[in-house]
């Protein structure tokens, strides 16, 4: 059987990904459709989740949807090798050992390099050259201009339109507006703005210290304790000044067991930030008189990877050793 890949993170599906898909449905007997950026908790960047993406496309395409199949893939910003064996092996699941599969989209920038990057799957340009941007259609629907409208089906149009009268889209619209601003404040200087932060990974009787963030950028989400380093700190006081701050535990003078600097460009919707994670190991979990702090059960991690800020679960795996969850591919199965 002829199958099809088309990778992307949809967000919105826009008429240019639409035509793609029904393109690929004339040429193949199957297409598979792969959700990036999967799993993550919303941000303005990712406001929908993959089951709303699929439902989006399955409800734009009619009866040609019935050929269509997806799996939703987590990002995976520090080790790619791996991010690419895990979608190779999600979708050889769905299309078993026989089919004969090829990759399809367009060769757009730099950006597209995954495109070529499956060995043995062959490269079919799918002939669809749009100026879209799912990039450009977020703009215009959390800027509050109707123009996106005209950049997407009518089932996409239908669902963005109810999901414009909850309240996750006012926390999402206000986050994009606080992002607005600081590009507005980079556009001042002569030269690209490189932020440094830290991160404290605190690990105690198989439980990782978190906090709740409650400012303007990703409210609600868990987060491990850090924050941008202040002018007169080494990254070792920014961290331990970070966790004190922000849970009440006082490490003063302890060294951490590791440390790594996370520093994929797209990491954080505040700009080019680069940030210093620290891993701390104690014998026993001390209580925290800070609210909105807590300990997290490692045993509970994957059940609640959607809940985290930026790159902060893939820290906390990088730390462990461990892959980032792929659920939909532990499952075996088509997201539904």
């Amino acid at each position: 059987m002829k199958t099809a890949v088309f990778i992307g993170r949809f967000q919105p599906p826009h008429l240019a990904h639409l035509e793609t898909i029904s393109r690929a449905l004339e040429c193949f007997d199957r297409l598979i459709v792969v959700l990036g950026s999967a799993y993550c908790y919303p941000t303005p960047k990712n406001p929908f989740s993959a089951e709303a993406r699929a439902a989006m496309i399955r409800a734009s395409l009619g009866t040609e949807a019935a050929r269509l199949q997806f799996v939703a893939i987590a990002d995976d910003y520090y080790d790619d090798p791996r991010w690419f064996r895990t979608v190779r092996a999600a979708v050889e699941a769905l299309a078993g050992p026989q089919a004969r599969i090829s990759i399809t989209g367009y060769d757009k920038d730099e950006s597209s390099y995954y495109l070529h990057g499956f060995g043995d799957w062959p490269f079919e340009p799918s002939g669809v050259v749009s100026p879209l941007s799912a990039t450009e259609v977020r703009n215009s629907y959390f800027g509050g201009s109707t123009d996106w409208k005209a950049m997407v089906p009518q089932a996409v149009q239908q669902y963005m339109q109810e999901f414009a009268t909850t309240l996750e889209f006012k926390r999402l619209q206000d986050e994009w507006r606080t992002i607005q601003h600081y590009r507005a404040l980079e556009r001042h200087y002569p030269y690209p703005i490189l932020h440094v932060a830290t991160d404290a990974f605190v690990l105690a009787q198989e439980q990782v210290l978190l906090v709740e963030r409650n400012g303007a950028l990703g409210k609600g989400a868990w987060a491990l304790p850090g924050g941008y380093l202040e002018p007169q700190e080494t990254l070792l006081a920014s961290a331990l000044r970070a966790l004190r701050e922000e849970t009440g535990l006082a490490l003063e003078a302890q060294h951490p067991k590791a440390t790594q600097a996370f520093d994929y460009p797209g990491r954080s919707l505040r700009g080019r930030v680069i940030s210093l994670g620290h891993f701390f190991e104690l014998e026993e979990a001390p209580a925290l008189a800070n609210e909105g702090a807590f300990w997290l059960p490692l045993s509970e991690l994957e059940r609640h990877q959607a809940r985290f800020f930026e790159d902060h679960y893939q820290q906390i795996c990088w730390f462990l050793g461990r892959a980032p969850h792929q659920p939909a591919l532990s499952q075996g199965k088509e997201l539904l």
